[in-house]
């Protein structure tokens, strides 16, 4: 095997462990909203967040999933999973790079639920 042949293995490699732990995050919502009561139309807010967000996220909203990834895995999870999910991307998403969200020290992807409240 060259190394050219490596490069690409180890490249199939990291592939395929993210679409492994975007499923795995998937099961998990879907699972989530079953065991919360989640009705017909209620959804997840899914957002990248730095440590102290995630923290703040998790004192004020239950339930609370979160993966940490290295930017570049984290951006195409983040899209991947909106895109999944059926929410369309801002334009702030479209426009986001892994480098915007290592240099803001964004490492997770979190999801909460997107409750409607009455007013």
């Amino acid at each position: 095997m060259n190394t050219q042949q490596a490069l690409v293995g180890s490249a199939d490699a990291q592939q395929n462990f993210l679409a492994e732990k975007v499923n795995v995050f998937l099961f998990d919502l879907k699972n989530e909203a079953s065991e919360h009561g989640f009705k017909a139309g209620e959804s997840w807010n899914i957002r990248v967040a730095t440590d102290n967000e995630i923290t703040g996220l998790r004192r004020n909203n239950h339930p609370v999933l979160s993966l940490k990834l290295q930017s570049n895995e984290l951006l195409r999870a983040y899209l991947h999973i909106k895109g999944r999910l059926e929410q369309s991307l801002t334009k702030d998403d479209i426009a986001l790079t892994a480098d915007d969200l290592a240099k803001n020290e964004k490492w997770h992807l979190a999801a909460y639920p997107a409750r409607s409240f009455r007013s």
